[in-house]
């Protein structure tokens, strides 16, 4: 069923205490990020039961809102609700300690380009892989472009820090972006190349390259905004928009050149070689510690800690080694939620359990983790100790990441390098270890859960942990449900907010609109079409049980004559479910003055005896109606 992540976000807004409540909201790759004025007046439990959450985490002076591979859905509804201006600091009445702040400000920098990346870390990865199968030629042009663009972000990760950390600390961002271009700039870089002497108003610069470095822009901005503020308020209001910029940059330039670059690069380093040095005293031991306890540092949302480490390692070293450790925690929790798939009675934890394995398979964890192993408690555990032991094997094997990324089945390439293969091959048996063995041992150490039972005329839902038995009425066993899939994938409306007269008041039947994202519709159950019109723009169905639906593409849209629209099906065809049906060109629809929502109807509302809709963001044969026929 697709959630309606608009009213998820209304439902949220409205238990975080309000608009006047929520001074900031961010997010990462799955969570939703809250910065509240006062948290006391928010029921946790009651968000987490709202649908589409996951589940709830306070930390890091943030409250937490957990949902999954949707986030940003349900991010760009709340934003649309609450009123934060991103050039306004992050803070709230609650006073929180200098590790929880330090946690905030690492995920608020890093979560909006942590995709990008990875994205390069993986390109590089597959460049690796194509070297050492000789299949392309390192000294050709095509070879070294893709090079290039694969460190492009980290050799101006500066600069992105600069944008992000520019929204943290009210600072103008592109006066930000300035300050970090200085840095990397190639006639300083030639500076630094040349090594000779260097002053600025009778001080020594100490020349140090600043591509790929994480502290030192940080400091830089984070400084600035003192600057920036001061100006803002001594200038009187007719030179401040020019010489507040100039100021800061002429200021804020040389001060990182001559302070807080060096004290930056140092207090990096220091983090850096205190992690490098524990992880050389016993690299199986630093597995067993990441693998056992990366997804519990998860679960309180403080892992970004170890962000500025493994970005370091990729500057200074070329590789980094605790993503390789973290890689078997990531994959111990996906086997043990498939542990809970093959072991579970229960239907529903059954497509719960399977869903979140395999989103746990690709790396996004919190599913696995906050919708099953938690929840049953047993299995987290039986994770945690998988991933203890997949992480001793990559320590064994000094198993290291060539590429920045998050570790999941499709980044795996950021793992290989020519040259390097015992330390791949020590990485995957690390992580098949780490999958299998959750899920073995989930299935043999079991958990408690609700076991649902049928007997005929009701339903018995008995608890293990309980002797009573819960016993609930069935639905009318004569009546036949009848799902239907999205013919098109997009943002479901109720048929009533399209904007046509004639479909929005139901004369022709109730249904749905989809707002289309590409220009393909295909069939929503297996059946026959009955009326193919000559234009494309519609065409008629009636399922095999007897059902009739109308999907007719955008609004008075007839009047194109069939321009832009290309039927794949004749009348009278049999149809399966997910055919394609028609093809339309969205964007001259459009040029052309029409809207190009897709209707769906159920034409014969006699056959109809209820109908649920499910609005908000589709996919292909998501369920976006559901009808019980009469």
């Amino acid at each position: 069923m697709a959630i309606d992540y608009r009213k998820t976000a209304q439902e949220l807004v409205k238990e975080l205490g309000g608009d006047e409540n929520i001074s900031n909201v961010t997010h990462c790759a799955t969570r939703l990020r809250f910065i509240l004025k006062d948290e006391s007046v928010v029921d946790a439990a009651k968000v987490s039961k709202i649908q589409g959450v996951i589940t709830t985490v306070s930390a890091g002076g943030q409250f937490q809102v957990v949902i999954g591979n949707h986030v940003k859905d349900a991010y760009q509804f709340v934003t649309e609700l609450v009123h934060v201006d991103e050039n306004q600091p992050a803070a709230s009445n609650k006073k929180v300690g200098a590790f929880s702040r330090i946690i905030d400000i690492i995920s608020s920098i890093f979560a909006p380009f942590l995709y990008t990346l990875a994205a390069c870390g993986i390109l590089q990865g597959i460049l690796g892989i194509f070297v050492a199968l000789n299949a392309i030629d390192t000294s050709g042009g095509t070879y070294q472009i893709l090079n290039f663009i694969s460190w492009t972000a980290f050799t101006y990760l500066p600069v992105l820090i600069a944008v992000t950390a520019s929204k943290k600390f009210n600072v103008n961002t592109f006066v930000a972006v300035v300050i970090a271009c200085a840095l990397v700039c190639p006639d300083y870089m030639n500076m630094v190349s040349a090594g000779e002497a260097v002053y600025f108003l009778g001080l020594r610069v100490q020349l140090l390259s600043y591509t790929s470095s994480v502290i030192p822009i940080i400091l830089a901005i984070w400084i600035a905004s003192y600057v920036q503020r001061f100006f803002d308020k001594y200038l009187p209001v007719v030179i401040r928009n020019l010489f507040t910029p100039m100021f800061t940059i002429v200021i804020m330039v040389p001060l990182t050149l001559l302070a807080f670059g060096p004290i930056g690069n140092t207090i990096g380093g220091a983090i850096g070689d205190i992690y490098n040095y524990l992880y050389d005293l016993s690299p199986i031991v630093a597995g067993l510690i990441v693998g056992g306890l990366w997804e519990v540092l998860v679960i309180f949302g403080v892992h970004w800690g170890i962000t500025p480490v493994t970005v370091g390692n990729y500057a200074n070293l070329g590789y980094d080694t605790f993503t390789g450790l973290q890689a078997s925690a990531v994959f111990s929790q996906a086997g043990a939620a498939l542990g809970v798939f093959f072991k579970t009675k229960d239907k529903d934890m059954k497509g719960v359990s399977l869903s979140a394995a395999i989103t746990g398979f690709f790396g996004i964890t919190e599913p696995a983790i906050y919708g099953v192993n938690l929840r049953l408690k047993k299995p987290m555990v039986c994770g945690c100790i998988a991933g203890a032991v997949g992480g001793a094997i990559a320590g064994g094997f000094n198993a290291v990441s060539w590429g920045y990324n998050m570790p999941g089945i499709a980044t795996l390439p950021a793992y290989f390098k020519a040259g390097h293969t015992t330390q791949f091959i020590g990485l995957l048996l690390s992580i098949l270890v780490s999958f299998v063995l959750g899920m073995v041992l989930t299935y043999i150490v079991g958990f408690e859960e609700n076991v649902v039972e049928e007997t005929a005329g009701e339903t018995v839902i008995a608890e293990k942990t309980d002797a009573a038995a819960i016993t609930e009425k069935k639905e009318d066993s004569m009546d036949v449900l009848v799902d239907i899939a999205a013919p098109a994938a997009g943002n479901v409306v109720a048929i009533s907010e399209v904007k046509d007269p004639v479909f929005s008041s139901k004369a022709m039947g109730d249904g749905v609109g989809i707002i289309p994202e590409d220009g393909k519709v295909f069939a929503p159950f297996d059946g026959e079409a009955e009326a193919v019109f000559p234009t494309g723009h519609a065409v008629g169905l009636r399922g095999e049980n007897g059902l009739e639906l109308l999907i007719h593409i955008g609004i008075d849209t007839v009047q194109l004559e069939g321009k832009g629209f290309k039927a794949h099906v004749q009348q009278g065809a049999h149809v399966k479910k997910g055919d394609l049906l028609v093809e339309f060109d969205k964007e001259l629809i459009e040029k052309e003055g029409y809207d190009p929502t897709v209707m769906v109807i159920l034409t014969d509302m006699n056959q109809v005896k209820d109908l649920k809709v499910n609005t908000g963001k589709t996919l292909i044969h998501d369920s976006v109606m559901t009808v019980r026929m009469a």
